[in-house]
């Protein structure tokens, strides 16, 4: 190791939060840092990094004179657990000396809270801060994992979705999904895909998600009329995903008579992101101290110019609406509990050469 690199590991160190920590508040640091980071470790177990759409921010005053925030404008919480009951995407919570939670629903700058604190302050997108009595220390990047102060069940969940989209229902490599095609040419789904399309779904959640024990349960109710397609529960944890499946295109049979027997437009999607932000308004109704999060995959298999008897197409109409990007709702995309629409674009086995004459 030369001498440049011996620098920087020391300038890393000292801009390490646990060494500001130290040169900030002396002899007292090593036990207001045990007051606050398993404090701070609790809320990321009722908040996910992903249900935070503005800013968390925590902070622990080291002098108990002074009050930056008036605790008459906050709500009271006694357990760590009923945090996600005020999470809608901004949460700004003072860890208080006898185990309580002062919650604010709304975003304060680290900056302004720093003063005689520890702070706290994570904002999608950018580093986690971590403040020391108004001086900015670093929080080091965490080995394995986005996060060093906790584990996003769903990012773990959103990564899992994507996969299956790219890698599995795009080229229809999953041997469930190849299956439902009505022709070789993948032109038009068989007839009633959706509950086969949740099957493969399930398959592949059950065997790729891994951390934290993950119970996925088809068609769980989410009140005594209303099920959704996928609902994924983590041991030891209050995060519940909520999936649902739409699937864009037509539908049919072959034989003796073709027929049409299932059409869906873009407007098949916007439908499901209602009703996905519909189940997490009951969930929140019966589930209140969860963490919830809806997803929306959508199978994209719409083509173009296709009759009930086609069994290839040109390559322009089969590939027509590979890039056809939804434009949705952003009142809905806004909410904390949403995430962005999956469209899987699921393709057709006709590639530029193909001879443009129909059948």
């Amino acid at each position: 190791m030369n001498e440049a690199d011996k620098e920087r590991l020391a300038e890393m160190a000292r801009g390490h939060y646990i060494h500001v920590a130290s040169e900030s508040l002396g002899q007292s640091a090593p036990v207001i840092l045990r007051n606050f980071l398993p404090r701070l470790k609790e809320i990321h177990r009722a908040v996910d990094y992903e249900s935070i759409n503005v800013a968390l921010t925590v902070f622990y005053r080291t002098n108990v004179d002074k009050k930056p925030l008036d605790h008459d404008q906050a709500y009271k919480v006694t357990d760590a657990g009923r945090l996600a009951l005020h999470n809608d995407g901004v949460l700004t919570v003072e860890v208080g000396e006898g185990g309580d939670f002062w919650v604010w629903k709304e975003k304060y700058e680290p900056a302004e809270l720093a003063h005689d604190a520890v702070v706290y302050h994570y904002v999608p997108g950018r580093v986690e801060e971590f403040w020391v009595n108004g001086e900015l220390g670093d929080v080091p990047p965490s080995v394995g994992f986005a996060r060093i102060f906790g584990i996003s069940k769903f990012d773990d969940l959103a990564d899992c979705l994507e996969h299956y989209a790219l890698k599995l229902a795009r080229p229809s490599q999953c041997r469930i999904l190849a299956d439902l095609w009505r022709e070789e040419d993948r032109i038009m789904w068989k007839a009633a895909p959706e509950s086969t399309m949740r099957d493969s779904l399930v398959q592949h959640l059950v065997s790729s998600l891994r951390e934290g024990n993950p119970d996925i349960r088809p068609e769980s109710n989410v009140d005594d009329r209303n099920p959704v397609d996928i609902e994924v529960k983590w041991e030891n944890s209050n995060r519940i995903g909520l999936i649902e499946i739409k699937w864009l295109g037509l539908s049919g049979v072959l034989g003796d008579k073709p027929r049409i027997t299932g059409r869906h437009t873009e407007s098949r999607a916007h439908e499901g992101l209602r009703q996905i932000a519909e189940y997490l308004d009951r969930t929140r109704d019966r589930a209140a101290t969860y963490d919830r999060r809806g997803f929306l995959f959508i199978f994209d298999g719409r083509r173009a110019r296709v009759k009930a008897d086609s069994r290839t197409l040109s390559y322009q109409d089969a590939w027509k609406y590979q890039d056809a990007h939804i434009v949705f709702d952003r009142d809905l995309l806004g909410r904390s509990d949403i995430a962005d629409p999956i469209r899987c674009f699921c393709e057709p086995r006709i590639g530029r050469a193909s001879s443009p004459s129909r059948a």
